[in-house]
């Protein structure tokens, strides 16, 4: 009987379960949705702060001519105006005054002891405004100018023939030329282009 007896089956050993790999798919998935929520970001962006597109913004920047030049419009006429309200205000100082030549003449000097002949160019500088009546002025009074520019120059001491910018000869000849003008306020500033002595010393 025993003989008989069939051994108990043993128990089958368990399969270990191996794990399943993580998925690689989710990683992925993620990553192109973000990176495509990004691009739509930036593109929207983008979008808002360059306004229209760049059709637009030719078409709205004006027509163009035959020859490829914008061609202008009421308020590019406009802006040009203000541009040139702006230049008339910077215009250069030539614009403002004028300059009349009095005389070219050569008046000499003998205070210091010998005697020295200048040929010399005066002119003077006036408001543009004023330039017409000025040169009349001078045109009617030459030989009185001249007469002016001689005594100056005949009683001045070498000291003043020496200034570098001659500024006491340019306010006695002011002096004079206003006196003589019979306008006190017409005279800018006076000019001497050319001095030269006809002897060395000075």
């Amino acid at each position: 009987m025993a003989a008989d007896k069939q051994p108990a089956p043993s128990q089958a050993t368990p399969t270990p379960v191996e794990p399943k790999p993580p998925s690689r798919k989710k990683p992925v998935i993620i990553v192109a949705v973000l990176m495509l929520v990004e691009g739509v970001a930036i593109f929207m962006g983008t979008k808002m702060l360059t306004g229209s597109s760049p059709a637009t913004a030719d078409a709205a920047g004006g027509a163009v001519d035959a020859h490829g030049a914008p061609a202008s419009d009421g308020h590019d006429s406009g802006h040009g105006e203000a541009h040139g309200s702006d230049s008339a205000k910077n215009a250069p100082f030539a614009s403002e005054f004028g300059e009349v030549l009095l005389s070219e003449c050569r008046p000499t000097n003998r205070v210091s002891g010998r005697l020295i002949t200048i040929r010399m160019r005066v002119s003077v500088l006036v408001k543009a405004a004023s330039l017409e009546m000025t040169k009349n002025l001078v045109d009617a009074n030459k030989a009185r100018i001249e007469d002016r520019i001689n005594f100056v120059i005949r009683s001045a001491d070498p000291e003043f023939l020496n200034e570098p910018t001659l500024e006491t000869i340019k306010r006695r000849f002011k002096s004079e030329f206003e006196r003589l003008l019979g306008h006190e306020d017409l005279i800018e500033e006076v000019l001497i282009p050319e001095m030269l002595p006809s002897a060395p010393g000075l």
